[in-house]
């Protein structure tokens, strides 16, 4: 397991780190989770919020009512009516169920046992993870669990994934049970902490797993202080990184080449005639070498994204059909566009593309291969992670959304916008190398993309809600997309 080294972050300052920020702390029971992201939230001055309780409150729940840990329905049924509160105070955070106080109660041995199963659930989780992320939404939090770079929080300001070796963790929970009256043995503890580590990491929904953007830190060996120095310093990594990115639109614009100007112009007036607005997209801070991944939803996409560009030489990802047809062939040429076959692996288009990803230019793909329903993102492909591995791109998303329904000066059918994400900062790829093979890690890099779609299509419907019209087409669309799938990959 690789390690995070913050040497030459050492210089870092805490004030570089937002007031909203999210940070999302991972990793296996014993690993320390708690106690660091604690630390993290003093250190920060941000919010705890302890999502593990959460599952533990529903799982003490459950073994006083005599419930069996397996029903799903009644452990939703649990869930669902239940008045939940994380209260923040000295030492562990205080946790009521139905108004009562149960912090002590849920960390009992008996509560250990189930809360793996008990999360195992998938309208479980569902349930809990909406919680969450009403609760981190607000930002200004640090938040620990299994799943919280990867699926509650896939936007995430920081992301640490805390590992220690079995062993490591057998020691600190054994000396945490003594502190809290519980007898377990250390041989019980290493077989309890072996089957959660295999269930937290086999489970079909939100299984334990490093997210490809974590900064992943072995403290087997470190002290506590060490520990928390080492996920502070990598917090405030993507913020120092961040601030070097060059947000000077005015300055840049003479460096633009004459033939991006046109394009970047006319588009620009074509979205702004549709009324569209863009979001998070001030300065158009994209890095040079950058990777632009967009949903596709519609013809009208690639025009519509483009007019968010304003820099850079930017590569285009599209298919070779298109550069067939007169005029618009020679036109996707001109500006840079490169034609892949989208039936099998094309190695010359991607080859070409990460050749100029390389040299330092951006390369705009629409990662789920074909358009979707809307209100539906995904699946992302396999060729997005080929692309990192090769190259180490950082990724900017972009969620598309309204580009059906259009109408001069805006829609009410369906809002026009343009949402950018943060930049995706590839930190964890190495670890994930040295214990998956390449097949395994671009699947995760494709499920972090449409982890990442998922919510930011989710934070434009909660600043927008859904509009009939969205909801209608996009189940109108659902049987058609599933065809063209069919005759795009041949499955």
């Amino acid at each position: 397991m690789s390690n995070f080294i913050p040497k030459a972050w050492a210089h870092l300052q805490d004030d570089i780190l937002p007031r909203d920020a999210v940070i999302a702390i991972d990793g296996p029971a014993g690993s320390g989770k708690s106690t660091t992201a604690k630390a993290l939230a003093k250190r920060f001055d941000l919010l705890y919020i302890d999502t593990g309780a959460m599952y533990r409150a529903l799982t003490l729940a459950a073994l006083q009512a005599s419930v069996d840990c397996t029903n799903e329905e009644v452990l939703v049924g649990l869930a669902s009516k239940a008045h939940l509160e994380l209260k923040t105070g000295r030492g562990e955070i205080a946790v009521f169920w139905d108004g009562k106080d149960v912090s002590a109660a849920i960390r009992a041995p008996e509560v250990d046992a189930m809360v793996s199963l008990v999360a195992s659930h998938p309208e479980v989780r569902t349930i809990m993870v909406r919680h969450q992320q009403i609760l981190g939404r607000r930002g200004g939090v640090v938040m620990e669990g299994r799943d919280i770079g990867s699926v509650v929080f896939p936007l995430a300001t920081s992301k640490v994934f805390l590992h220690a070796s079995l062993e490591a963790r057998v020691d600190r929970r054994f000396k945490q049970n003594q502190q809290r009256g519980h007898e377990i043995s250390r041989d019980d503890l290493t077989e309890d902490l072996a089957i959660r580590d295999k269930k937290d990491s086999e489970r079909a929904t939100s299984p334990l797993a490093i997210s490809p953007d974590a900064h992943v830190i072995d403290s087997s060996h470190m002290s506590l202080e060490q520990q928390n120095d080492a996920c502070a310093l990598a917090c405030l990594v993507n913020p120092a990184l961040d601030l070097e990115l060059d947000t000077d639109y005015a300055k840049s614009r003479p460096t633009i080449p004459f033939k991006y100007r046109l394009p970047f112009t006319f588009f620009h007036a074509v979205s702004r005639f549709f009324g569209m607005k863009e979001y998070n997209s001030a300065g158009k801070a994209v890095p040079s070498g950058c990777i632009v991944a967009c949903n596709h939803v519609s013809l009208w996409d690639p025009p519509l994204v483009g007019s968010t560009f304003r820099r850079y030489k930017i590569n285009t990802l599209a298919k070779e059909s298109l550069f067939k047809i007169p005029v618009l062939g020679s036109f996707l040429f001109y500006i840079d566009g490169i034609p892949i076959k989208r039936k099998s692996f094309d190695k010359d288009a991607f080859a070409e593309a990460s050749k100029s990803l390389l040299e330092g230019n951006n390369l705009l793909i629409f990662p789920e291969g074909t358009r979707r329903a809307i209100g539906h993102p995904g699946p992302v492909r396999n060729g997005l992670g080929i692309l990192v591995q090769a190259t180490r791109a950082p990724m900017v998303p972009i969620f598309l959304r309204g580009t059906h329904g259009r109408k001069p000066l805006g829609s009410d059918l369906s809002p026009l916008e343009s949402n950018y994400g943060p930049v995706i900062r590839w930190h964890g790829l190495e670890a994930l190398l040295e214990e998956f093979d390449r097949k395994v890690v671009s699947r995760r890099i494709a499920d972090l993309c449409l982890a990442v779609f998922e919510e930011m299509q989710d934070r434009s419907y909660q600043r927008t809600p859904q509009t009939d019209f969205e909801k209608d087409l996009g189940a109108r669309q659902l049987k058609k997309v599933a065809a063209r799938e069919k005759i795009v990959f041949g499955r």
